[in-house]
């Protein structure tokens, strides 16, 4: 087993962060990586006071992303949402290879002293759990490598999810707003 954890800060709200976040239709504009995303379950959390969360965005919500892989090769990956507090608390989970993984991010915020100025910790934890004979000779064979790559996209895809969010920075949609 392999886990990575790290925080990112994010000159933004967490509510706000969670909004982008969690927009699976929206993400192609502002994550990178990504060409097109298929929602395949949607469900309808209740949503707690105060918070503008996503219609169709919750625990039993499945969707894949597609990009372009090493060599221009496509990728399509499943993941589905295990556990999810808006706008404070996400597990998503998906299936690799032989091996099992789970990302939980925590959207921590940081009151400022000025309206307006709030910003946000977001806290990613991402586990990889072999589930095949292959997948345990895989994790001895190239588990540090396979952490760091997956640290590395992760933190990449927070480097976008701050420029979609950040004032001054937003991309996308959210620039229009």
């Amino acid at each position: 087993m392999s886990t990575v954890a790290f925080n990112r800060l994010i000159e933004a709200p967490a509510d706000e962060v969670w909004r982008v976040f969690t927009d699976l239709p929206a993400r192609p504009r502002w994550l990178c990586p990504v060409d097109e995303v298929e929602v395949l379950a949607s469900r309808l959390p209740p949503s707690p006071a105060g918070v503008d969360a996503v219609p169709g965005f919750g625990v039993g919500t499945v969707w894949q992303e597609s990009r372009t892989g090493p060599g221009g090769n496509p990728v399509v990956e499943e993941f589905s949402v295990a556990e999810a507090a808006p706008p404070r608390h996400l597990v998503v989970v998906s299936s690799g290879d032989g091996v099992d993984y789970r990302t939980t991010y925590t959207f921590s915020s940081i009151k400022a002293g000025r309206p307006g100025r709030d910003r946000t910790v977001v806290t990613v934890s991402h586990e990889g759990v072999p589930t095949a004979r292959y997948g345990r000779l895989l994790a001895v064979l190239f588990g540090g490598l396979a952490a760091r790559a997956g640290e590395g996209a992760l933190r990449r895809d927070l480097d976008d999810l701050a420029a979609a969010t950040e004032p001054g920075r937003r991309i996308g949609p959210a620039a229009a707003a």
